[in-house]
């Protein structure tokens, strides 16, 4: 899966590299890297995940501001880490070093990135991954602004659970399957659009432009989504319900 992800991943960017070649990633041992970071005084965390070609598995549980555990085969992949507090505002960054973007790659490449967030922190969070699969669960993560770009794969984004302040997210996905997990207690509003796909949605009806739940309007905080898809399917469902279309 991942090696046809990454192959597609690759073949798109080469049509804008015109004459240049890059050797594929040569592969290791399997290196499993753990790390935390403490919020070090910050009242709010500005968070930025960049992946190139892999598993991002997201979500809260974590005693510091993030646990995190790398599994790794590839050794420049090794994952970096960087945070820095100004003014109470911290600034974490977890990225992949480099992004190599050749003719040949290896078949049992082997990235999975499992963060977790501390609860109760705000939290600014940007996400970009390129080719791969993407589980971002934020039950339980105080965020207050998302911003997500994928290029190609399979993605679930969970916004469900109790909410103390306004979530502005934005979703930016190319090709493959998304799917939108939204509270059913909390007001949501959507705006999607697929361009060479279709979108499904259970529990949420529509209204202008956009879909709704039946809470939306009746509570002091809100979720405000806009989705836009390339080719592909978005599906959105309350939490709770089956995968279904309306």
């Amino acid at each position: 899966m991942i090696r046809r992800l990454a192959l597609l991943f690759a073949a798109a960017l080469g049509l804008s590299v015109t004459g240049c070649y890059v050797p594929g990633p040569k592969l290791g041992k399997t290196e499993t890297l753990t790390q935390k970071v403490g919020l070090a005084g910050a009242e709010s965390v500005k968070v930025a995940v960049t992946l190139g070609v892999g598993k991002l598995k997201l979500m809260a549980g974590a005693d510091s501001l993030l646990d995190a555990r790398f599994e790794y085969n590839i050794p420049d992949w090794k994952p970096v880490v960087s945070y820095k507090v100004e003014d109470g505002r911290g600034g974490l960054i977890v990225e992949q070093p480099s992004r190599v973007v050749g003719a040949a790659w290896p078949g049992n490449v082997r990235y999975n990135w499992d963060l977790k967030f501390k609860s109760g922190v705000p939290i600014d969070l940007e996400i970009d991954v390129g080719a791969g699969q993407s589980d971002v669960d934020l039950k339980g993560i105080d965020v207050r602004h998302l911003d997500i770009k994928a290029g190609v794969g399979e993605g679930s984004v969970d916004l469900s659970g109790p909410r103390t302040s306004d979530l502005d997210v934005n979703i930016k996905a190319g090709v493959g399957k998304l799917t939108l997990i939204l509270p059913a207690d909390v007001g949501v509003q959507v705006r999607a659009q697929s361009g060479l796909g279709h979108v499904e949605t259970d529990g949420l009806k529509a209204q202008d432009d956009a879909w709704i739940n039946e809470a939306w309007g009746k509570t002091k905080a809100s979720v405000h989504v806009e989705v836009e898809a390339g080719i592909g399917k978005i599906e959105m469902r309350l939490a709770g319900s089956a995968a279904g279309s309306i």
